[in-house]
């Protein structure tokens, strides 16, 4: 049965630096990019970003096939090819909306972080 060692559910002889804990925890999470409320706080973590976007915006309704070993790999495979021929004309179009969205989304963020980055400029020279 757990014994009633203290009101923060310590148990005896072990002591847990909370604030340190939590700090790294926060850390972590910033640095695995898995908090997507945070802003970049970098300029280094801003570049991962926007090198991250650059590889993944570009959406297709083409990818690579997964070859499966065996007897259903060599007769899946082709059957595969064949649908997927198939099926493009019917998922390309989407794709393609949604690569130009993606363009333009990130044509906006360029021109918002320019406009950011000369109003900074512009205090900066005000106050200093």
């Amino acid at each position: 049965m757990p014994s009633d060692d203290g009101e923060n559910g310590e148990s005896a002889g072990i002591s847990v630096d909370v604030e340190e804990l939590f700090r790294r925890l926060k850390e972590e999470v910033r640095r695995s990019g898995s908090d997507p409320g945070a802003a970049p706080g970098s300029e280094d973590e801003r570049r991962a970003a926007r090198a991250e976007v650059e590889r993944l915006w570009p959406v297709s309704a083409d990818r690579t096939l997964r070859l499966r070993p065996g007897v259903r790999g060599g007769l899946g495979t082709p059957v595969k090819a064949v649908l997927r021929k198939l099926m493009r004309w019917y998922v390309e179009p989407l794709a393609y909306d949604q690569r130009s969205f993606n363009a333009a989304a990130l044509r906006l963020i360029d021109d918002l972080q320019e406009q950011v980055d000369r109003l900074e400029a512009e205090i900066a020279s005000r106050h200093g």
